[in-house]
């Protein structure tokens, strides 16, 4: 009856398609017994494959909104794909691994959600770290990531402030899905200009002097090392090192510029000194690391 049924159809120029879950095209995927939250675990199953090649005691588990991604010593809260590649970027591809024979400090100018700077806590020549991170919501789940780690970590505090030229408040586009492209940049980031659901948040923004100047103080002979991934806000923070001379006291940069180009910023580095290493990631954004030759 069912085979008459079909052929019936058929010839009325119709089909009958079984539906399957994504499961089904995707068995690798069932290894991690997920049912919750599926749907991010496949769009993020790339990240999910290289992630567990690269580490054999990865696991995962679906948690709050998102999965508890636990790999080394860490367990790390992420909630979207964006934070699944974030996850690559810094523990595979190892995008800020430096070697230095020298303690150093670590200032990690927009920390997102603490990705960058749990990483920096297992590099043997990293004593302590601060971090900023301006995004309320982007700042407690760095806390609660944090909090998961707190035996492994070395971030000495963490604030919910973003550095600038000046003291300021500022209203930025917030999607909890692309929070790694929260800044200045608004629409001119290609995925705050493709969101019909972005949101708005204010930032509180502090003078970068200020902030550096009291890190170094209180440094000990420590070389100081800064990453910058700050969406837009690199330039005015550069141009704010630059005035207050702090650039002489840095010892190590790793900045990713956004739009404007990296040419102010590699010129500004090499009147300070600095050897400077520069790639396009695109032609919108790449990435500048530089050390002080002297």
């Amino acid at each position: 009856m069912k085979t008459f049924l079909y052929k019936t159809i058929n010839k009325l120029g119709y089909r009958i398609e079984k539906k399957r879950p994504k499961e089904y095209f995707y068995p690798e995927l069932k290894k991690y017994n997920i049912t919750e939250n599926f749907e991010l675990l496949f769009n993020a199953k790339v990240y999910v494959k290289s992630l567990d090649k690269t580490y054999n005691n990865f696991a995962l588990k679906a948690h709050k909104e998102g999965f508890l991604v636990s790999f080394l010593d860490f367990n790390i809260y992420v909630e979207s794909i964006e934070e699944f590649l974030i996850l690559n970027e810094v523990f595979v591809t190892k995008d800020y691994n430096f070697i230095s024979n020298h303690k150093v400090i670590v200032i990690d100018i927009g920390a997102n959600v603490g990705i960058s700077s749990l990483y920096f806590s297992t590099l043997d020549c990293v004593d302590k770290i601060y971090a900023f991170e301006p995004i309320v919501d982007t700042f407690k789940q760095a806390e609660y990531n944090l909090e998961l780690n707190k035996t492994n970590h070395k971030v000495e505090v963490i604030k919910n402030i973003g550095l600038g030229k000046n003291d300021r408040t500022e209203t930025v586009l917030f999607n909890k899905h692309s929070k790694g492209n929260v800044g200045f940049r608004g629409v001119l980031s290609p995925t705050y200009a493709n969101n019909q659901n972005n949101e708005t948040r204010a930032l509180k923004i502090i003078e970068t002097s200020k902030e550096i100047q009291s890190i170094i103080d209180n440094a000990d002979g420590q070389k100081i090392m800064i990453k910058m991934d700050c969406e837009g806000a690199e330039y005015e923070i550069f141009e704010n090192l630059s005035e207050s001379k702090l650039l002489d006291k840095i010892d190590i940069l790793i900045i990713e510029w956004h739009d404007k180009g990296a040419k102010t910023i590699e010129d500004t580095l090499l009147k300070f000194g600095f050897l400077v290493f520069s790639r396009d990631l695109g032609p919108i954004t790449g990435i500048i690391s530089a050390i002080k030759t002297n």
